[in-house]
């Protein structure tokens, strides 16, 4: 036979179970979001820096050398070389990108996209 301070002992401990949750939701430790972007690289230089997360749509812009060009689109929250007049097109197979770590290269035009985090643990190394 359950009494009432049986009732009351069981709604004691659910309401502490959620205790911690309710930590999180105060300090905001639980909303924080992780942004990506990726940064595109010119002969070692930063040429443009393009936000990834929320990104939606589809933009294209074309990166000019004086040994050739990349066309570059950004797709939703991906980005990758489309079309480039580089003889070996390694660049343009390695498709779009979109986690941290990435990168697509082009050695003859000197062109690299990375994309980065702004998470919290630089110590992580991702695979792909």
């Amino acid at each position: 036979m359950i009494k009432k301070w049986d009732i009351i002992l069981i709604v004691t401990l659910l309401l502490l179970s959620f205790l911690p949750e309710g930590i999180f939701l105060a300090t905001g430790s639980g909303t924080e979001k992780n942004t990506t972007y990726a940064v595109v690289q010119v002969d070692g230089k930063e040429y443009k820096t393009i936000p990834l997360t929320g990104h939606h749509g589809t933009d294209t812009f074309t990166v000019q050398t004086p040994q050739g060009y990349n066309t570059i689109v950004v797709k939703d929250q991906e980005i990758g070389i489309v079309d480039a007049d580089c003889p070996d097109q390694i660049c343009v197979h390695e498709g779009f990108l979109s986690k941290p770590g990435q990168t697509s290269v082009c050695l003859p035009h000197k062109v690299m996209i990375e994309v980065r985090s702004d998470d919290a643990d630089p110590d992580i190394i991702r695979a792909r």
